[in-house]
Formats: structure tokens, sequence, C-alpha cells
């Protein structure tokens, strides 16, 4: 358990998390000396308290906003979540024997590949991350955030061999780091953009005066007094949709703003509007599990109703995801669009840019994780994907973090959190692509082909080892 604390306490926003193969590695120690069952619950306790630490404000955010009762789902949330890193480790020390300390950074990748899929996906907290705060994150451009991971397992296999094998991982990670620290800094910006902070209540958005929310942002954009080139970013479910009869954008130039479209199929969404006129949708794919969607709330109405009424709260109705998302086109800029939770998602990112986006952006609403360091995470973890593809990166959010992210992950300008306001940044656009965004696979692909060949190995060698009876 003490190994899991740490590694919770070493996750982003930490500096420090380049120690994590220290803990990590003294579990995959215990582990490649002990059976499959034993494996499986020492890794069931260390990466719950992982999870536990790491997502500790969780509770409290989910409890302020919406009742305490709701926090009692989350020894479930973190239970589950260690279940399958549980069963990959008991898989893999099964399959692999001897070679488990080979076989588990592969399987590492592959499990953090496997939760980026599905309408339950949670790719928070993702082994690479760890290395979101140190130069070692430059090599994201190669391989993503995969092969970040595939760094720090491969580091934690290494120390807990403890044999002459290890100095090839220690070169890895002395090259890894000599690129990342001789990287010459990134050119300023040249292109202007706005974004906008309303720092807008969570609860009362719930009551929500659809006229009131387009006045707020309306008055904020129109006293930056923005030039007509100057890209304006609101940020997610900034305001309902459609906009009230009458209402006039504040400026001539474009607005990429975040909108509650309702309906019989309610979404979130962006809209780029340019003037009075829409340029531009893109609805969110990736919704939050349990928070903007109910997995079965189609089939079993009741027991969704018992549940919110037990929790304390009205009968919530779900949003519905978006089928794709494509880059949004502006002249020559042409945005990808990571909706709040989506900036998690390396493959989403890397869709985008491979579909021609020069530019990310971000709506956000981080106003849920209240002051805890949940919003922090989340920006971190954001960053890796400006890394990923050499993009920049404007990130809004409703009471922050708006900040622009330069290709190398590099925070330019910063607003202070809580309060409405706007911040004037300057970024650029990029055409070249990344290795991460040609081959956006080969990492977890190639863990794929090392994890099932070790397996194969072992089965045939104790396959062989029973044949002759030795």
């Amino acid at each position: 358990m003490v190994c899991g604390v740490a590694l919770g306490a070493l996750s982003p926003p930490s500096a420090l998390g380049w120690l994590a193969p220290l803990p990590l590695g003294l579990l995959f120690r215990a582990v490649a000396h002990a059976s499959p069952r034993q494996a499986f619950w020492m890794t069931w306790i260390v990466t719950t308290a992982m999870f536990g630490v790491m997502l500790i404000w969780l509770p409290q955010s989910l409890g302020e906003t919406l009742g305490w009762g709701l926090s009692l789902l989350f020894p479930v949330l973190v239970g589950l979540l260690g279940l399958t890193c549980a069963a990959t480790v008991a898989l893999t020390r099964w399959a692999a024997g001897s070679w488990t300390l080979g076989a588990l950074p592969l399987a590492w990748v592959l499990l953090d590949a496997v939760r980026e899929m599905g309408p339950l996906a949670f790719p928070w907290g993702g082994l690479g991350y760890f290395l979101s705060e140190t130069s070692l994150v430059q090599v994201a451009e190669w391989g993503g955030v995969e092969l970040l991971g595939l760094l720090v397992g491969g580091a934690a296999s290494a120390l807990a061999a403890w044999s002459w094998r290890g100095v090839w991982v220690a070169l890895l990670w002395a090259g890894a780091l000599t690129y990342g620290v001789t990287r010459p800094p990134e050119v300023p910006g040249t292109r202007p953009a706005l974004l906008v902070q309303g720092a807008v209540d969570p609860r009362a958005k719930v009551q929500a005066d659809a006229v009131r929310e387009w006045q707020r942002y309306w008055s904020l954009t129109k006293e930056a007094q923005v030039g007509a080139q100057t890209l304006v970013v609101w940020p997610e479910a900034a305001v309902s949709w459609p906009p009230p009869a009458g209402l006039q954008m504040p400026v001539k130039g474009a607005v990429l703003l975040g909108a509650s479209a309702g309906g019989t199929t309610p979404r979130n969404s962006v809209f780029l509007m340019q003037g009075n006129a829409v340029a531009g949708r893109q609805d969110k794919v990736h919704l939050v599990p349990f928070g903007e969607f109910f997995p079965g709330q189609a089939s079993w109405p009741g027991a969704y109703r018992t549940v919110f009424r037990w929790l304390g709260l009205p009968d919530l109705l779900g949003r519905v995801p978006g089928h794709a998302a494509r880059p949004l086109q502006l002249g020559d800029l042409r945005a990808g669009v990571l909706i709040c939770y989506e900036s998690v998602f390396a493959s989403q990112a890397r869709e985008l840019v491979a579909q021609g986006a020069n530019v990310l952006v971000t709506p956000s609403n981080d106003a849920w994780f209240g002051s805890s360091r949940g919003a922090e995470q989340h920006f971190r973890m954001g960053r890796v994907r400006a890394v990923e593809t050499r993009r920049w990166w404007l990130r809004v959010g409703n009471d922050g973090i708006t900040a622009v992210v330069d290709p190398q992950g590099q925070v330019r300008r910063r607003l202070v959190r809580f309060t409405p306001g706007t911040l004037p940044v300057m970024f650029d656009v990029r055409e070249d692509r990344t290795l991460s965004v040609q081959w956006p696979g080969w990492v977890v692909w190639g863990a794929a082909l090392g994890w099932v060949l070790i397996c194969l190995h072992m089965r045939t060698v104790a396959h062989i080892c029973r044949q002759s009876r030795c």
C-alpha cells in the first residue's frame, strides 16, 4: 500500500514524477516472485491506493457541487480501476513466467491504451503522465504518452531485476533527457487570440438564465476591444444554444464558443461563429461516464431514478455524444477542438492533427473540481497533447485553467483562476506532423507484439519441459 500511496503522490502536478519507477519497481519485483493469485492481490492493493491518492480530489469536488452522497461511489471507482491493473498483472505473471519483468511494462502500456477505448473510457492517470513535468516529456513527439509509459515501466522493471541489463534502460533515459534539455526554445507566436474566462458557479448554471449567460460573455469580450483578426475562445458550456433572439455577437471576427445544445438530443458542443453566422460545429465525442451520460439509463430508468433520489439529486438526463471530431476551419486556421475531458485522449488529438488541424483548442469547464488539484491535474495531462503533436494549445476554462501552451508544452501565459477576465495571447499554426501523428499506434502495437511473443515463448518452453519431464 505504501508503494501505491507514493505513486499517487508522484502523479501530476507533482514535479517528482520521474521517481515513479522506484515504488513501481518494488511492486514489479514482488510480483515477479509471487504466484498469479498473489500478484493479483498485491497489485490490486497498490493500484487502488495509487488511484485513491491520485483522485482524492474527486469526492471533495463532487460533494461540494452535487452533494456528499455521490462521494460514496468513490471507493467503487478506485477499486474498479485497481481491478483492471490487478487482472492485467496477474495474467502477465501467469503467461510470462520467468520473463514477467520483461513483459510487465508492455502489459501496462496495453492497459493504458485499452482504458482509452469505449464509452466507459477513463485514460486518467496513465503511466506516461508521471513524466509530464520533466524534460523527458519531449520524446512524446515520437511515440506519444505511450512511449513515456514504456520508459517508466522499463525503468521499474530494470530496478526490479537489478542486473546489468538495466544499463540499457539508463542509456535510453539519458538519451531522452538529453534530447529534452537541448531542444531550442519555441519561437513566439504571431497570431492573436482572446481567451474569455467567465467564472460562473456551476451550481448557478443549473438554473441558467440564457440571456444573462450570453450577456456576461458578450460584455467580457466587448471590453477587451479585440481586432477583426483575433480568434476569441469561450469555455465549454459557456452559454445555451441557440442564442436569444436579437442578440448580436460582440465582434466581427471569429468566436469559438462552448454551448449546451438542447432539444430532443442534448449535446455538449462548440460552435465557430463568424459574425452572426455559424461557420462550423463540433459535438463532444468522449463524454464523462456517469457525469455527462449514464450508461444503460434508457434500459434501467427506474434504477437510476432510485439512485438519484438516494443521493439527493433530481432526475438527471445524459447528453448524446458526437459521431466524429473534425477540425473547424477558418481561412488557413484549422482548429482541432478537444472539449474538456477529451484533452486526456491522445488518440483524438492525433487524429485531428492527421486530418489537418494546425492548432489545438480546448474549451473546458473545470469549475466542478473546485479548489482541489483536479483542475491542475487535468491541465498538466492535456499539455502532453501539445508535445505529442507539436501544436500550440489554447485552453480556456469557465473558472480556469485558462492558458496558452506552446508546442514544447511550456505555458506562455496563464490567467488567475476563479475570477472573470480575459487573456490576450499569441499563438501560431504548425503544419508539420510528428512521428506520433504519422504512426499513432506503433508503440502500442509493438508492445502487443512483444507481450505475445514473450508469452508464447514461455508457453512453448513450458510445453517442452512437460513433454521431456524436465
